[in-house]
């Protein structure tokens, strides 16, 4: 499974994504030129910051009575100077440096290609020059913590190659040994921007990260020597340089770690070993997460492969082309084990790729769906080890989200706002949009998700249930009693409360932010409310805390619907025809949530629909079509779900396959959410609990749209610990396997046909409903 061209990259646009988790890079494949623009993931903008102001819980109250005085203009204004973070936006993942290769004489080139191998997580290059082919090899590994390149051509003594590092960072310098090594080192430093509303990002003054870059040469033949300008090879039979970038990160309050050594002893890993040692190595590591899940979408047509990634994605509109979404299907997780690895930082807005210096968003953590997108493959698309970097930021936060909670809001626990950087910042930054305190409530969802994927018992106690508690404990103190004379008196809400980035007109015709008990939160707070109660039962501890977060839970106000049949977006009915944001934030109780079903809650189900449909606006684009993909597969609306997969890659999808729509910004949640997306239209999974059993619920080809009626997986995951293969024709299943981890029972359901499979732990159990026959 490869992307692939005829030409090289002349933009980032058509440049080619790797990485191992720490490192990333695209390549370009220029012939006489080679660019290859790195970003390391610890390397930010600014130092170890805490944002909070240490006064601003003493406004809270203010803000509280305005909006239910209905001032809310004023509310906003007041929580805007007295309680927005300081400074009030973050700080930015930017670039490392380039690396550029000059290939003397090397022309014109015929017989060019370029591809990404995903199977292998390798960019090559190829061409013919004057009767020589040359070949370029590029991957980054994770074993080897080091990017790789190796050029080679099929005629002895004809590789020469000057290469050179180069930085947008000021405080730069360049370092030799004179034989075969180079380095850039750097420092960041003070930044300034003209306009911060560009970009939401914020100055800095003083230093900031150490990092270095450092380049090593290991040649066959010829002759290499290192000067300031670079390294210089002539006429080598082969040459495999190696490139290594740290910085002083240790974490979020320590910057004091040596980027030189940690690059000597990555580069030292490697100095020595065969190169296809190396190569060997890193596709092991690579295809051990990769090989665990298999697609394939409709008939195989030749004509198909024969036609460059590019130009299918151009055609996608005019062409039928289920191979290409079986691929970016592939490419969601390719980039997954890319940007994500255990004991790194967590994929950001735009993964581990970034080339611009002030990027907008500041490509950090946006937490009220784009980093929780990010994720929602993990579990299903079976790579359960890429959610741990998300987990490690969570736990971050809940140490600088326990001073947040309690300064801001005189709570227990910890919050998060929407959005979060490298030094860890959870107090409410940029604009309205910032005043949010839901984030930590989301995030902890996905330490659940992961333990309902695999129950671990141990899992649950040490990592899941504190987190969750923690989030619970500042809701708890955050929800307070609708006073009278406001709708649902009495019972509990959250206040102040904003739909993230949509805005309401009332009945004053007054267009507003904030308000109280917005749907998202309520729904929010209940998934998180009962998975506390579940988790408190599981372990059989906590009885007295359970109590209170029974005790309010019966007290949060129900979802609404409203005049026009929709699901209310606002405690009030404020929906209206005119509105076509992309963000759908109130039906986080369809997907991702747990909390609306076509069995269990027929009228929100319905409701939902009917929001969509209000919603709609057409064709959709980024990671808006990715999320409706997944709530139209939870629909059960296979045709609908395909449709916005389609939009995903006609409307703004890059020619390298990076989710991209201008004017905006490349964002990888869409190539994530649209993965997800796509599995959730084959295979989704919920689990019930009474008590402290939980039944599993398997449901098989739920959203399966009349263009895929042929296809096959392997390697899906179910909550419960399942693993599930399957086989359809003609739009029918004909054949699934389900393997049982851990021993647990499930109900798989496929139609209106339901059947109980009970397995040992390692078996597997036959389904083949069209036999009407299942055994182990």
């Amino acid at each position: 499974m490869k992307l692939w061209y005829e030409s090289p990259g002349t933009s980032w646009q058509e440049a080619l994504t790797i990485g191992n988790g720490r490192i990333g890079a695209m390549v370009f494949g220029g012939v006489e030129k080679e660019r290859i623009q790195i970003n390391e993931e610890t390397l930010w903008s600014g130092g170890p910051h805490d944002y909070n102001r240490p006064d601003a819980g003493k406004h809270l109250q203010e803000v509280r009575d305005l909006i239910f005085a209905d001032r809310v203009e004023e509310a906003e204004e007041w929580f805007l100077k007295h309680m927005r973070s300081d400074p009030f936006c973050m700080q930015a993942f930017i670039p490392f440096c380039d690396l550029w290769m000059e290939f003397p004489e090397h022309g014109e080139a015929e017989n060019y290609y370029r591809e990404l191998d995903l199977e292998r997580a390798v960019a090559t290059v190829r061409y013919e020059l004057n009767g020589v082919n040359y070949t370029r090899e590029v991957f980054c590994s994770h074993p080897g913590g080091c990017m790789v390149i190796r050029i080679t051509s099929n005629a002895q003594g004809s590789v020469s190659v000057n290469a050179s590092l180069t930085s947008v960072h000021p405080d730069t310098s360049v370092h030799t040994d004179g034989n075969r090594t180079y380095r850039l080192v750097g420092r960041t430093g003070t930044r300034k921007s003209a306009d911060f509303t560009k970009h939401w990002i914020a100055d800095w003054e003083g230093p900031g990260l150490s990092f270095e870059g450092s380049l090593t040469a290991f040649c066959d033949g010829g002759q290499c020597i290192a000067d300031g300008s670079g390294l210089k090879v002539a006429n080598a039979d082969t040459v495999t340089f190696v490139f290594s970038g740290a910085t002083g990160f240790v974490n979020y309050q320590d910057i004091r770690a040596d980027p030189t050594e940690r690059n000597r002893q990555y580069i030292a890993g490697i100095a020595g070993r065969p190169y296809e040692d190396v190569l060997n190595e890193h596709v092991e590591d690579y295809a051990a997460l990769f090989n665990r899940v298999s697609l394939t979408l409709g008939q195989r047509d030749s004509s198909m492969d024969r036609m460059p990634t590019d130009q299918r994605i151009r055609s996608v509109r005019r062409t039928e082309d289920a191979e290409l979404a079986a691929i970016y299907f592939q490419f969601g997780r390719y980039l997954l084990i890319a940007s994500s690895r255990p004991g790194g930082q967590p994929a950001n807005l735009q993964g581990i790729w970034n080339e611009d210096e002030w990027p907008a968003w500041g490509s950090k953590w946006t937490i009220n769906i784009n980093t929780q997108m990010n994720y929602w493959p993990a579990e299903v698309g079976n790579l359960p080890e890429c959610h741990y970097p998300l987990f490690d930021l969570i736990d971050d936060l809940r140490v600088t989200g326990a001073r947040t909670a309690e300064l801001y809001y005189g709570a227990r626990g910890f919050v998060v706002h929407h959005n979060a950087d490298l030094w860890r910042g959870a107090a409410p930054v940029d604009i309205h949009a910032g005043i949010w305190p839901m984030g930590g409530v989301w995030l902890v969802q996905h330490l659940w998700d992961h333990y309902e994927y695999k129950p671990d018992a141990s899992f649950l106690r040490e990592r899941v249930y504190p987190a969750m508690k923690e989030a619970a404990r500042f809701i708890l103190d955050f929800l307070v009693g609708a006073p009278a004379g406001h709708k649902y008196p009495g019972m509990l809400i959250t206040v102040p409360s904003y739909s993230p980035e949509n805005a309401y007109i009332d009945a004053q015709k007054r267009r507003r932010f904030l308000s109280y008990a917005c749907t998202m939160d309520l729904q929010l707070i209940r998934d998180l409310f009962e998975r506390v109660l579940i988790a408190s039962d599981l372990l059989r501890e906590d009885a007295a805390f359970k109590d209170e977060v029974k005790d309010a839970l019966d007290r949060l106000p129900p979802m609404q619907i409203g005049r026009y049949g929709q699901l209310q977006e606002w405690l009030e009915d404020w929906d209206r025809p005119s509105d076509h944001n992309g963000h759908v934030s109130h039906l986080y109780g369809l997907y991702p949530g747990n909390q609306i079903n076509e069995v269990d809650t027929p009228e929100l189900f319905a409701a939902v629909r009917n929001s969509l449909e209000l919603r709609n606006s057409g064709r959709t684009h980024n990671w808006p079509a990715a999320w409706r993909s997944g709530l139209y597969a939870h629909l059960r609306d296979g045709q609908r779900a395909r449709e916005h997969i389609v939009d995903l890659l006609a409307e703004s999808t890059n020619p390298n396959m990076m989710n991209q729509r201008q004017p905006f910004p490349m964002q990888v949640d869409a190539n994530f959410g649209g993965s997800a997306g796509i599995a959730e239209m084959l295979l989704q999974s919920r689990a019930r609990y009474k008590g402290d059993q939980a039944e599993y619920q398997i449901d098989l080809l739920p959203a399966l749209p009349i263009q895929w009626s042929e296809g096959s997986v392997t390697g899906l995951r179910a909550r419960g610990g399942f693993e599930v293969d399957m086989v359809w024709a003609d739009g029918l299943l004909k054949s699934a396997a389900v393997r049982s981890l851990n021993g647990s029972a499930c109900t798989l359901r496929y139609r209106e046909e339901s059947i109980l499979c009970m397995v040992g732990a390692g078996e597997d159990f036959q389904y083949c409903p069209a036999l009407s026959n299942s055994s182990r």
